[in-house]
């Protein structure tokens, strides 16, 4: 996405006269920048490029006084600025003592070389949450004692000596790694700090339902790569969407298989195309018969992937993408890092919970065995993470007790009996209760009264937390 610097604050409320502004648009969450209205391409290069002649003649045209620097004193202004914000941090970080939450994944890169960002989250003294990716490093590789060891020399170098939570994904090593920092933080509640993140967790439910709708998925994404394979299978398949009365803003578009969310959007989108399809199997003999050739052999006793797009297919994904809808949009939701999330992972869960459930017990369509197995395998990924409270951090919980809608109402009781049954559902009720007011006497030792009454009220809880919450409304 282009983006553009308001220059002068575009949070103002002077009026911008500029022809310039009827081609980009002011960002809601930051004012001092702009996005363009027509492109979607990230754009940038190389600070190398401002050495080229062509570059510097053009800059000559466009702006005669300004004088272009060599990338040597761009890279030394650019390290210059990067440690004197660094310092900054480092020294907010120190002097307030802040309580910090962390997020932190691992990847490998195409050499081979294994990277780890560290995200800190708080809260500062005006109660707005402040998110910042401290560090993007290399460490020595994905082993849990690696990665513990490179978090605790990164929070020492920063002065964070106050840890909540430290977020990670599943991966087992991430296990080891909580474990040695809960050795090294001293001042860590050490009973609290490993987070399992929900998103992820969500992520590979979906990802085990996702596989039992393999074949209809397959079809669909193999249709869209074949029209999408040249310009001139593009061009006739505009066409057929024109003949088709299809009325989309947008135009089909390939899935990273990797990630569900995408394959959702694939789907919800393709759907609308289905005459389109259906009209350019027509027009293009060599649709039906390469896509019969795309794909592996079918297995015995397995229905075949091959070929294009079936009605059946349709309709499944119809009533597939109503079941994933809900899942995309919460994930949108717990992902988000401008609004407080923490207090609705209960419900969040509870609502998975129900969901799973219903659809395990009911039949959609024609063939309902389909998504009543998938549901199943859904909900066996599901009980692994969530379906052991024992195994959940208890700030889960705790953050549901302190939302002022739910406390401790019969709202906060019913939602976890119903989740996990009446008698661990009552054993969750207690030990949530004695853990809240055990955390509750730490903080009162940490701050006493000196806690200012008047910022506390000025929290604001997240506008849209339960917008879209099935086992809320099942209780209203």
């Amino acid at each position: 996405m282009l983006t553009l610097a308001v220059w002068g604050g575009g949070g103002g409320g002077s009026r911008k006269r500029s022809k310039a502004w009827m081609h980009f648009t002011v960002q809601k969450d930051d004012p001092d920048h702009a996005n363009c209205n027509y492109c979607d391409a990230v754009l940038g290069c190389k600070s190398a490029s401002a050495e080229k002649e062509g570059f510097r003649l053009f800059m000559a045209k466009a702006c005669p006084r300004f004088t272009v620097p060599s990338r040597t004193t761009m890279y030394r202004d650019i390290i210059a600025i990067y440690e004197a914000e660094k310092a900054m941090l480092r020294k907010y970080f120190i002097e307030s003592r802040q309580t910090v939450c962390l997020t932190t994944d691992t990847w490998t890169s195409k050499r081979q070389q294994s990277y780890m960002v560290l995200t800190a989250h708080s809260i500062d003294s005006g109660w707005k949450l402040r998110k910042k990716i401290i560090n993007f490093v290399l460490v020595d590789g994905h082993k849990g004692d690696d990665i513990g060891k490179s978090l605790e020399k990164l929070l020492i170098e920063w002065g964070i000596e106050r840890v909540c939570t430290i977020t990670v994904d599943n991966a087992s090593s991430n296990d080891t790694c909580l474990a040695y920092m809960k050795r090294s933080l001293t001042n860590a509640r050490s009973r609290y700090l490993g987070m399992r993140c929900v998103a992820h967790i969500i992520n590979l439910v979906v990802q085990d339902g996702l596989k039992i709708m393999c074949h209809p998925r397959n079809r669909i994404r193999s249709a869209i790569k074949f029209v999408r394979a040249s310009p001139t299978r593009l061009d006739l398949f505009k066409k057929c969407v024109q003949l088709s009365k299809v009325v989309s803003k947008g135009l089909i578009n390939i899935d990273v298989v990797t990630r569900w969310n995408s394959t959702f959007i694939m789907l919800e989108t393709a759907e609308k195309f289905e005459r389109a399809f259906e009209q350019y199997a027509l027009q293009d003999p060599n649709y039906k018969t390469e896509l019969e050739k795309t794909g592996p052999e079918p297995k015995p006793d397995t229905p075949d992937q091959r070929g294009p797009p079936t009605q059946s297919d349709w309709v499944y994904v119809r009533e597939f993408k109503q079941f994933l809808q809900h899942f995309y949009l919460l994930t949108n939701k717990v992902s988000g890092t401008k609004y407080v999330t923490a207090n609705t992972f209960l419900e969040d869960i509870a609502d998975v919970h129900f969901m799973l459930g219903e659809w395990s017990d009911h039949v959609i369509c024609g063939d309902g065995e389909i998504f009543k197995c998938m549901a199943t395998k859904m909900k066996t990924k599901y009980e692994k993470y969530w379906g052991d409270p024992e195994k959940m951090n208890k700030y889960i919980f705790i953050a549901a007790i302190l939302d002022p809608r739910t406390k401790e109402s019969h709202f906060f009781k019913d939602m976890i009996e119903d989740t996990y049954g009446s008698i661990i559902g009552k054993r969750i009720l207690t030990s949530s209760d004695n853990e809240f007011v055990s955390l509750f006497g730490e903080y009162r030792e940490l701050y006493g009264t000196n806690t200012p009454r008047e910022l506390a009220s000025q929290a604001r809880p997240s506008a849209n937390a339960s917008e879209n919450s099935l086992v809320r409304s099942r209780y209203n």
